[in-house]
């Protein structure tokens, strides 16, 4: 039987504290080319907090990935990758306020999909500020054993017929500057000869936070305000060089239902807001 899966092979320490400094949120704003009076009001949009609570993790620490190593025991899921979640956010965390985060791991599962084995592991923060409960997270996480990947089709010809769709794409200064600000060393988004030669995928991988974040953007900008809550699935990768669609549309209950599309049409993650 395999290990169970630790928090500290999913990446994160079971309690981080973090300043709320400007200057990470400045460089994400940047990053995204989002207009930085967003953060005149001192209050971090849905989903920017992401770019908190990052482990000084020594380099020698670091896998062949480019994540923190994992046990030996976890050798047979080589693969980690971060498959969707839900964020409510009670009080916008402050910029400048001291920011507690306490993590655990609320549920690990062995699973068989068509690639094999691998582990859906969700891991639950609770972010305060001042003693106060400001952001709760669930973060679903697969570890999966190396596999083929379902092959890319061809580019559609037409984008999707939403109510809202803007067109993109993710190229490797994107791809690099987001991996910067968010910490994030894995390779597959910005080293092409491992994420091709040794993952097997076609270019570099976006991001799936990132996608998120473009959608939740989308959302607030097309919307005039702020999500409380937030709920994404990732569907399929998508990749570096290649056109795709942030599309979505305003639901009844004063929210959301967004979607990221591939140039093929495939539906790469689904984002809905409240």
């Amino acid at each position: 039987m395999s290990a169970v899966p630790t928090l500290a092979d999913a990446g994160f320490a079971p309690i981080a504290h973090d300043p709320v400094r400007l200057e990470p949120a400045a460089r994400l704003a940047a990053c995204l080319d989002v207009d930085p009076a967003v953060l005149d009001h001192g209050l971090l949009p849905a989903l920017w907090h992401w770019v908190l609570f990052h482990p000084a993790v020594p380099t020698g620490a670091l896998g062949i990935d480019g994540h923190p190593r994992r046990r030996t025991e976890m050798d047979e899921f080589p693969q980690r990758m971060w498959v969707g979640g839900r964020v409510r956010v009670t009080r916008p965390l402050r910029i400048g306020v001291d920011a507690e985060r306490v993590s655990r791991i609320v549920k690990a599962d062995m699973k068989e999909g068509g690639a094999g084995r691998f582990w859906l592991v969700t891991v639950g923060h609770t972010i305060e500020q001042e003693g106060a409960p400001h952001v709760e997270e669930e973060q679903d996480l697969v570890f999966r054993t190396a596999g083929a990947l379902a092959p890319v089709g061809h580019d559609a010809d037409a984008p999707p017929e939403d109510e809202w769709v803007e067109e993109r794409v993710a190229d490797p200064r994107l791809l690099f500057r987001f991996s910067a600000v968010t910490a994030n060393a894995h390779r597959i988004h910005y080293d092409h000869p491992y994420a091709t030669e040794v993952e097997g995928y076609p270019d570099l991988v976006v991001h799936g936070p990132l996608t998120a974040i473009l959608l939740a953007e989308l959302a607030r900008t097309r919307r005039g305000r702020d999500a409380r809550e937030v709920s994404y699935r990732a569907r399929a990768p998508h990749f570096a060089n290649r056109r795709f669609w942030l599309a979505g549309a305003p639901t009844d209950d004063d929210g959301a239902a967004l979607r990221a599309v591939r140039a093929d049409g495939e539906t790469a993650m689904t984002l809905e807001v409240r």
